[in-house]
């Protein structure tokens, strides 16, 4: 024959694979769950610096507004 040598066989640990796909896929989904918070968190109305009906004065409670069933018979 030719005089090749055999080809060399490479060995490979599936459970070091499986362990090294299993940080990687949590990796991936902690990097994730972080961005939706933070797009969660910075469109809130507290982060956009809304203020509340109440600091407004504009509300219906605030301005003393009856119902209309209490208007109708006061008529």
């Amino acid at each position: 024959m030719c005089g090749g040598s055999a080809p060399q066989v490479v060995r490979t640990d599936p459970q070091a694979e499986a362990n090294a796909a299993a940080d990687a896929a949590a990796k991936a989904a902690n990097v994730d769950a972080a961005a939706r918070k933070k797009r969660k968190k910075s469109s809130s109305l507290l982060a956009s610096g809304a203020e509340g009906a109440a600091d407004s004065g504009s509300s219906l409670l605030s301005s003393g507004a009856q119902p209309a069933q209490k208007k109708a018979l006061e008529a």
